[in-house]
């Protein structure tokens, strides 16, 4: 038995396979490249060069499904072939197999057919075919058999695909593919994990699955199910707030329905958990109920806490797009919106428009710099209360507020 890479009097010799099987390979190609056969391992070097290395990833990534030759020269050398590839291929090939099965030329797992190559699936146990075999059958089964094959198939996802081939483009492609795969199998798991009642498991899948897609709703949604099951709605909301931030930052919307709804279920949930509620005013009339929509982030955070300081006024959520605006709106019922002129997604007089259409008693105060005529004109014509200034002062604010909740109120 000799072994690759070993320098022997001056020459080179191969690695030789051996083992109890002759014939069955056990291929690790999530993370780094493995390959055993008996008690003998191949690495990521071992196998005569990167492009003998690559037909067999190329093979292993279509198990049991044959390759042309014509397809693995387009792939290897990225449609710049040289006028020797077939032989060249063919070579790369015979490598191989001395690598992989020496002695039995073409009768071990690496088959020869009709014009190209595949590897002989009764042959091969991959660690990538056995994932994609377990998630299968998850997206299937009962939460408490999915929950048992996710949990198999996420402890062989524990690294990148081909982890150690960086260099050829299609690899990325490959590898993209698989990260997919993997978040849907965590999503699946914290939607099961959530179906048994789990929901720690829950949060722990469904965080992971946020990091490998942080625009995933599903994922989102698993998450603030998990954490108010859980016994977080403090911190359910903030991820909510979390989700809505980067979902209008990155898509120009807010969540979906279905997000929304927990949402407004946390906030009553948790008044007197997040801050005791406003003291009624002396005659007993209820609270202000304030939204703000507004594209600057730091404008709203302190106007908001200037809100909550008032004891006849309740800030219930805030805003940066129409249209996550308007789906707050619909959801919280506010009394009254302090409106931004400009919002990420559009102007806010459209914005005006699309509130009062589904709420036509909230009023709405916009804050914006000094608005020329014609835009004051349009700003009326919308159905919007009152035009104030961004500089302009706290308590000018707060009376407008009063003065126009006070004005519908008697209306």
């Amino acid at each position: 038995m000799t072994s690759a890479g070993l320098a022997v009097k001056g020459r080179t010799v191969e690695t030789v396979l051996t083992g109890p099987d002759p014939c069955r390979l056990d291929v690790r190609i999530i993370g780094p490249l493995r390959i055993r056969r008996g008690e003998t391992v191949l690495g990521y070097g071992e196998l005569g060069g990167p492009k003998p290395r690559q037909i067999f990833e190329l093979l292993l990534l279509n198990l049991g499904v044959p390759i042309s030759k014509d397809r693995l020269i387009d792939i290897l050398w990225a449609g710049q072939a040289p006028a020797e590839a077939l032989p060249t291929v063919e070579s790369y090939v015979s490598v191989l197999r001395r690598r992989l099965q020496p002695g039995m030329g073409k009768a071990g797992p690496l088959r020869t057919v009709t014009g190209g190559y595949m590897l002989d699936r009764s042959l091969v146990d991959l660690d990538l075919d056995r994932f994609e075999a377990l998630v299968r059958a998850a997206e299937s089964a009962v939460p408490q058999r999915a929950i048992v094959l996710l949990q198999e198939a996420l402890d062989l996802a524990t690294a990148p695909l081909l982890g150690e081939e960086l260099v050829p483009s299609w690899v990325e492609s490959e590898r993209s593919r698989h990260a997919a795969r993997v978040f849907r199998a965590r999503t699946l798991a914290a939607e099961s994990a959530l179906a048994l009642g789990n929901a720690k498991l829950a949060v722990i899948w469904a965080r992971e699955a946020i990091a490998d897609d942080p625009l995933s709703e599903q994922a989102w949604t698993a998450l603030v199910l998990g954490l108010e099951k859980s016994g977080q709605p403090t911190e359910a909301l903030r991820v909510f707030d979390q989700c809505r931030r980067i979902m209008n930052r990155e898509l120009g919307c807010g969540p979906g329905a279905a997000l929304r709804a927990i949402y407004a279920r946390l906030l009553k949930a948790t008044t007197h958990v997040i801050d005791p509620p406003p003291a009624p005013v002396p005659d007993g009339t209820p609270p202000i109920r304030i939204m703000i929509i507004n594209r600057h982030r730091t404008f709203t955070e302190l106007l908001a806490a200037a809100l909550e300081r008032e004891p006849d006024m309740s800030n219930v959520g805030t805003a940066d797009s129409a249209q996550s605006g308007v789906d707050l709106v619909r959801e919280l019922e506010p009394d009254v919106v302090l409106l931004g002129s400009r919002l990420r997604d559009t102007d806010g007089i459209a914005a005006a428009l699309r509130i009062l259409a589904d709420a036509p008693r909230t009023r709405i105060l916009m804050l914006g710099g000094t608005p020329k005529p014609e835009v004051q004109r349009q700003a009326a014509a919308a159905g919007i209360s009152a035009f104030l200034p961004n500089d302009g002062s706290l308590a000018t604010l707060l009376s407008a507020v009063r003065k126009k909740t006070a004005d519908a109120r008697v209306s």
